[in-house]
């Protein structure tokens, strides 16, 4: 049985935590079209994604329970679990929070940001929304070493 959760934990992991990481990209590369309708959906697919990680963290933490050698004790997977509770939350409420303000500036504007005080607005929501989404990944991809590594076990 432990070995089939484990097989559901990865499994899940790799469906909703790849596009979770990335989504946030498409975001962006919407916000440069100035596409305020794809910026919207962007925000959305990236909650529901991120949102839908919460299944392989379930899946984990049954393996976990199951398991004879690993305990939600273990430092790895203490620090594994604090960087993936912080993912999610700037993956599901954060950043498509950010989305969705980018996304209703430009629908607004019917994508017509031209001045320089609009365009010099664009650029400081692209970096915010670069920078929140390099966050994220950089948390995932902590995690997913973690988990695969799993030092000092």
């Amino acid at each position: 049985m432990h070995t089939f959760l484990v097989v559901l934990h990865v499994l899940t992991a790799v469906i909703f935590v790849g596009p979770a990481m990335l989504l946030p990209l498409l975001g962006e590369r919407a916000l440069r079209e100035r596409d305020g309708d794809r910026v919207h959906q962007a925000g959305r697919r990236c909650m529901l994604f991120n949102a839908l990680t919460l299944i392989a963290a379930l899946f984990g933490a049954v393996a976990t329970v199951t398991s004879d050698r690993y305990s939600f004790g273990d430092a790895w997977l203490v620090i594994a679990s604090t960087l993936y509770v912080i993912a999610v939350v700037n993956g599901a409420a954060v950043i498509p929070g950010v989305l969705a303000r980018i996304g209703k500036e430009l629908q607004d504007a019917h994508g017509a940001l031209d001045s320089a005080l609009d365009s010099e607005l664009l650029e400081q929501h692209r970096g915010r929304l670069l920078a929140l989404a390099g966050l994220n990944l950089v948390f995932y991809t902590l995690v997913i070493v973690l988990m695969a590594w799993r030092p000092g076990a």
